[in-house]
């Protein structure tokens, strides 16, 4: 499922505004099947939101792998299939008192959700179609 994306496309997403990459996310979640986290020593990298430890997340390989660089040059881009997701990490992230920095672009904006508001908004975007 997971094939290349334009790099005009990925430069003006990379500008869009939180929501809107938010949305996107769900979207190509939808459609591809999968999404993309980075993966260091210790697990899934950590995004600090106003006291929030969040697992960022990207819909794209390349937008995951521009990450990929300074503290985290040492990680490793994960996909994590939809199904997988559900399964088992909206729990786990919940347990562990996890959010979601969802798309977040180079400037470190993002949108921040809890696990199972994320899972909502799959299931209410699955609903829609």
């Amino acid at each position: 499922m997971t094939g290349p994306i334009d790099q005009t496309l990925l430069a003006q997403l990379e500008t869009q505004a939180s929501d809107k990459r938010y949305d996107y996310l769900v979207q190509q979640l939808i459609a591809r099947g999968e999404l993309w986290i980075l993966v260091g020593d210790g697990g899934s990298v950590l995004l600090n939101s106003d006291g929030d430890d969040c697992v960022p997340v990207w819909p794209h390989q390349s937008s995951a792998s521009a990450w990929v660089k300074d503290e985290w040059a040492d990680c490793t881009v994960t996909a994590i299939s939809l199904s997988d997701w559900q399964a088992r990490w909206t729990e786990g992230l919940l347990s562990d008192g996890l959010s979601l920095a969802v798309f977040p672009n180079l400037d470190e904006e993002a949108l921040v959700v809890s696990p199972d508001a994320f899972d909502e908004d799959i299931y209410d975007a699955v609903s829609a179609q």
